[in-house]
């Protein structure tokens, strides 16, 4: 697999000619799509086939991705979910910016993840409760969708890393014993 930034907040994970683009643009589309923002007026018949906007569980081409309603996150407009995605034998998760700590009921409907990206900068989260949150989902491996927010977040974690344009890996890879959460930071 491998992953790469798409602009401010955007990624796409990628094996072969299969992609899963989170936050498409209208450029940067992928197979499977996935927004962590619902428009409620927007027209449901309206949107891509392949375009997933909100919580439920889904199967696509043998991807699983299950939705996480987050209601603290939502507002009159537009509603927030978080997702956990099995894609090439890797659990990946991927969190919105936050403007609060998930609940215990929404961690445990995330699961186990091996890989979470996360908008560190646009959240209002400070450092500490961010550090606390991802220590409470414990990955094996944090991927923070911007500049700012990696340098935020190596920051807050203790650790040093330099930038990479993309990360390329394998489900065997994540079996290495590491000690701690790895931080990696992708250039935008």
């Amino acid at each position: 697999m491998v992953i790469s930034l798409l602009g401010s907040s955007g990624v796409k994970c990628q094996v072969a000619d299969f992609s899963l683009v989170v936050e498409p643009t209208a450029k940067k589309r992928g197979n499977i799509m996935l927004s962590t923002t619902t428009d409620f007026f927007l027209d449901p018949l309206s949107s891509e086939d392949n375009l997933i906007s909100g919580p439920g569980e889904y199967e696509v081409e043998g991807v699983r991705i299950k939705g996480i309603n987050l209601p603290h996150e939502a507002n009159k407009d537009n509603g927030k979910a978080a997702y956990s995605v099995r894609f090439d034998d890797i659990r990946l998760g991927f969190l919105p910016s936050l403007s609060h700590n998930l609940e215990d009921t929404e961690l445990d409907m995330l699961g186990e993840i091996d890989i979470l990206l996360f908008d560190v900068e646009r959240s209002t989260l400070d450092g500490k409760e961010i550090a606390s949150l991802i220590k409470k989902i414990e990955p094996r491996m944090v991927v923070a969708v911007s500049d700012k927010g990696a340098k935020k977040l190596l920051e807050e974690l203790g650790q040093k890393a330099k930038s990479e344009d993309k990360l390329t890996l394998k489900a065997k890879d994540l079996d290495k014993e590491e000690s701690g959460i790895q931080v990696v930071w992708l250039k935008e």
